[in-house]
């Protein structure tokens, strides 16, 4: 079952087998699943079909770790470390539904962040690979086998590390690398197994990460650069020009789609985003939940998003549609009574453009809050022209239960889901019962001299309740002071936060040493004394 409301995600997550933690995903078009890799090396799978069955098959030899996975030749494969060594591992399911292990070739003991398949001189597919820290390519045959590029550098320098990795379907013998030390990005010819001698210097000072290729129909072609900093490159690879795209938070997995459109994790921030065709700009971030940390994004056969979250240990549905809260948030209301103002929603597409007809579902859980009539959830069709085309609006709430109002909106006709926040119910508020203390104690000053805080306290009801509108007496019992009218006393009336504070300033009388002011209401228990302190200089 996926889970949605209360965890701040925009959409369904779907818990993995084993609460297996995902570090890459990539879709398989030999099962037509979405398969995942964990830190620990460890395979799984997960059905894009209901009900989302997933499975994990545990390896074979523990202790190892991985980063990356790619998707080849009816398997799935990844590049191990362990024990000082690296090793080509290769998946492939039985006819019982299991996984089953084969350990290939053993190589450089380095962490494998980019996978992709490539074609070698002949056109022939192999895999392509960086390992951190190293400045050459791996390239894994279909046995297994390891080869590796001559290593990459600056003219007149030393070697460069290479990180992320971009290949297109259509120029599969050129592979665009990234080098993070370097500040550039540089294509290797897989025909001459030469990198480029002209990389291309990136703009700004943040280090170029992971990389994705965006074609579109018109044959545009770009080559998009993750950095370390909140800002994506665009570099146009037939123009050879560079375009910086802000992002809010540092970006980390890119994807290209078909139809051009970037998407990228942010895990950071749990929240991934997408740049379309043509835009200049993301569309807007989409939380992927508290702590979930998005990994990877992968589209199944159906061209729907998927998002591999390593933090929960689930997976998270990306819709086409988006729900966007525009009223409602950020109300109070007190038991018995009911909200001002109801929920309202903006059903749109990614670019932001209304949705002229769906069906939005509000929904209520706990005991804090029901629509009007009684209901946990409303139904409503959405405005299909005019300004308000897009919107649903929901009955008004009643306040229930004091506490924090667990209220969303869900898209019938497809996966898409977001919370409303800040919704309050209050406890009843009653008499005046108590008063607590706010601030103004412990002051000193000298004889004659103002003290220079006012005196504060705060009405409560007898459950603790802020009470506004009550009078405070504030009275000096030791004829050491006096208020700045001269008396000995003076009333200040509780706000809407039930803090009554005094406008007449305090101010030490001749005698030297400490003196008491309390603070009474009317109706109430219990007061408050301060202590405050006469000095001789």
């Amino acid at each position: 079952m996926p889970s949605t409301a209360g965890d701040e995600s925009t959409g369904p997550r779907y818990p993995l087998a084993g609460s297996a933690k995902p570090a890459a995903i990539v879709h398989n078009p030999h099962d037509r699943q979405i398969w995942f890799v964990t830190r620990d090396a460890q395979f799984g799978r997960f059905a894009t079909e209901t009900p989302h069955e997933s499975k994990v098959f545990p390896s074979p030899d523990p202790g190892r770790s991985a980063k990356a996975l790619v998707a080849w030749n009816q398997a799935v494969w990844m590049y191990t470390v362990a024990a000082g060594q690296g090793c080509v591992v290769k998946c492939t399911l039985t006819g019982g539904g299991d996984g089953h292990y084969d350990n290939y070739e053993r190589g450089t003991a380095a962490a494998c962040p980019a996978m992709a398949i490539g074609s070698d001189p002949t056109g022939a597919e192999r895999i392509v690979a960086t390992l951190s820290g190293m400045p050459s390519l791996m390239f894994i045959g279909a046995d297994g086998d390891i080869h590796t590029s001559d290593a990459f550098s600056l003219s007149g320098g030393s070697p460069s590390p290479l990180y992320g990795l971009a290949i297109a379907k259509r120029t599969s013998q050129e592979y665009w690398l990234s080098s993070p030390t370097a500040g550039c990005v540089v294509s290797f010819d897989a025909k001459s197994g030469e990198f480029s001698k002209t990389p291309v210097r990136l703009d700004g000072t943040a280090a170029p990460g992971h990389l994705a290729i965006t074609e579109t129909a018109e044959r545009e072609r770009a080559l998009w650069v993750a950095t370390d900093d909140t800002y994506l490159i665009k570099y146009d690879l037939d123009r050879k020009s560079q375009r910086k795209i802000v992002t809010s938070a540092v970006p980390d997995r890119l994807f290209a789609m078909p139809d051009g459109s970037l998407w990228f994790t942010m895990p950071s921030a749990d929240a991934v985003d997408c740049v379309l065709p043509g835009a200049t700009h993301t569309s807007g971030s989409i939380s992927t939940g508290k702590g979930s940390r998005p990994s990877g994004i992968a589209a199944d056969t159906n061209s729907q998003l998927w998002v591999g979250l390593e933090g929960t240990g689930e997976m998270f549905h990306i819709s086409k549609f988006r729900l966007t809260p525009k009223g409602g948030q950020g109300q109070e209301a007190a038991v018995g009574t009911s909200f001002k103002n109801p929920l309202r929603v903006l059903v749109g597409n990614l670019d932001g453009t209304p949705v002229g007809k769906a069906t939005v579902k509000f929904v209520l859980k706990g005991d804090q809050a029901r629509f009007v009539g009684g209901g946990t959830t409303d139904i409503k069709s959405v405005q299909e022209s005019g300004d308000e085309m897009g919107i649903a609006e929901s009955a008004l709430l009643e306040a229930k239960q004091p506490g924090q109002v667990d209220a969303s909106a869900e898209l019938l006709e497809e996966d898409a889901f977001t919370p409303f926040e800040g919704i309050v119910v209050k406890e009843t508020v009653g008499p005046p019962d108590h008063l607590g203390y706010h601030s103004g104690a412990g002051q000193r000053t000298a004889v004659g001299k103002k003290f220079p805080a006012p005196l504060s306290t705060v009405v409560r009801d007898k459950h603790g309740a802020a009470v506004k509108k009550v009078k405070v007496v504030f009275r000096v019992m030791d004829d050491m002071a006096s208020f700045g009218n001269g008396s000995a006393v003076t009333e200040a009336t509780s706000g809407e936060d039930g803090v009554a504070t005094t406008a007449q300033p305090l101010v030490a009388g001749p005698v030297v040493g400490r003196f008491r002011v309390q603070a009474w209401a009317e109706g109430t228990e219990a007061g408050v004394v301060f202590n405050e302190y006469v000095t001789d200089c």
